[in-house]
């Protein structure tokens, strides 16, 4: 991993990655409101964050060469890290709402931040063999919001009560190139933090967040 940070930041000198020996922090820049979650932390992270504007000012490219979606979509934050030999890309999202039409968006988000990050990553020497993770966090879903997304039978609706329920959802590459074509997905595991009591800061280490 090492080395492939290193090509990164040679190649890329206005985007270096950082170091990172305890917690990673991952912020909502645009809160609409002050009820709004704000912060996620992420402890007991030994790896290297990403600077959110690098995956960011790739949007304008793909948005000029009339690209759809969701390769103009762009998420919260981005963190590397190594756990028991497994190197680990994690694609964060930040959410205030479990309504279904935000946690699809916010997988997409997720995949679009991806691909790019991929795609200038591809000219490196060194591209380690990556996990890649994506990471959705929102308040816990009310009542009522579980009542409405447990009505739906659209493919958001399946997708967020999937991942409520189980807490996690592996995106499979073959089956996902079918519906992305003609983008060519890794396989994905998206996580799911519920957040309770509508905190609008929550804090979990990194071993619980991968066994969700």
């Amino acid at each position: 991993m090492e080395s492939a940070i290193e090509e990164f930041n040679l190649l890329y000198p206005n985007y270096l990655i950082s170091t990172v020996d305890g917690n990673v922090e991952v912020v909502e820049t645009c809160p609409r409101s002050n009820m709004d979650f704000r912060r996620l932390v992420v402890t007991g992270c030994m790896g290297y964050v990403f600077p959110r504007e690098f995956a960011a000012d790739s949007v304008a490219f793909y948005g000029k060469a009339n690209c759809r979606p969701p390769m103009m979509y762009n998420s919260d934050g981005i963190f590397l890290a190594e756990i028991m030999g497994r190197k680990c890309l994690f694609i964060c999202e930040l959410k205030s709402s479990f309504a279904s039409e935000q946690i699809a968006h916010a997988k997409e988000q997720i995949i679009g931040t991806l691909l790019r990050l991929k795609a200038q990553m591809s000219i490196l020497q060194s591209i380690p063999d990556w996990e890649y993770h994506g990471i959705i966090v929102s308040y816990a879903p009310t009542e009522a919001q579980l009542i409405a997304v447990n009505k739906l039978t659209s493919r958001d609706g399946w997708f967020s009560r999937y991942l409520c329920v189980r807490g996690h959802r592996l995106i499979d590459s073959e089956k996902a190139d079918k519906y992305y074509r003609p983008l060519a997905l890794p396989d994905i595991n998206i996580h799911y933090v519920a957040v309770p009591n509508r905190q609008t800061e929550f804090q979990l280490d990194l071993q619980s967040l991968l066994a969700l």
